[in-house]
């Protein structure tokens, strides 16, 4: 479990990224479904066969519409796994924050995957789902994080395949879209003693995280 630091600075950084959620009156719509985007099989090589789409400013070739916080920043460098081709990737030193422009996603978006790479063994990060409930409050569908994977410092990883969709209750009943934003926090690794003290005398240079090729699956598995 994350611990209890982590757990602050994640709270506090859904709270700033509500000022970027739609409005309530936009939440959910029961009339219109998302536009379907071009998809390849972008994670095959790692035995997931399923259809993705890029997410809007998912390639991290620019920063357009992302809210980036705590020294977050475009990198030279891209993921090494193929998933997209390009030649930067998201920075992320410990305690900053990125959250993506807001997106349509409805029942046929059951998933996220993406590219993570640690720094260093103190290095993790948490990914979080926000969207506005009917009573427009701000709510976190799904808390993804780097202890769900075995890396190696240094290494580009996939990430899990992640609930989207699934996580929402506004799109449970189908025939609805909502607005969400996806939001990536560098906590560091919790299990590593000191974590926080080395991050904070290193200005966050111990402790950085990337990202990189943030992908929606369009499809239900069956």
């Amino acid at each position: 479990m994350p611990s209890t630091g982590t757990s602050i600075s994640t709270a506090a950084a859904i709270a700033l990224a509500a000022l970027a959620l739609p409005s309530a009156a936009s939440a959910a719509t029961a009339t219109t479904a998302c536009v379907p985007q071009p998809t390849t099989k972008a994670f095959a090589k790692f035995g997931d066969t399923a259809d993705y789409s890029v997410a809007p400013g998912g390639n991290f070739e620019s920063t357009a519409g992302w809210t980036l916080k705590g020294g977050a920043k475009l990198v030279s460098g891209n993921e090494s796994l193929g998933v997209l081709g390009g030649s930067k990737s998201l920075s992320l030193p410990l305690g900053a924050t990125a959250t993506s422009p807001a997106f349509c996603v409805d029942e046929t978006n059951p998933h996220f995957r993406f590219a993570s790479k640690p720094d260093n063994a103190v290095a993790g990060y948490a990914a979080v789902v926000l969207y506005r409930d009917s009573a427009g409050k701000v709510k976190e569908a799904k808390f993804t994080s780097s202890a769900f994977q075995a890396w190696g410092a240094g290494k580009w990883a996939a990430s899990s395949i992640s609930p989207l969709a699934t996580k929402i209750p506004l799109l449970s009943g189908g025939g609805k879209t909502a607005s969400v934003q996806i939001m990536f926090v560098s906590t560091g690794n919790p299990t590593a003693v000191g974590v926080g003290f080395w991050g904070k005398f290193a200005a966050g240079a111990i402790g950085k995280v990337s990202i990189d090729s943030l992908m929606i699956d369009p499809y239900r598995r069956g």
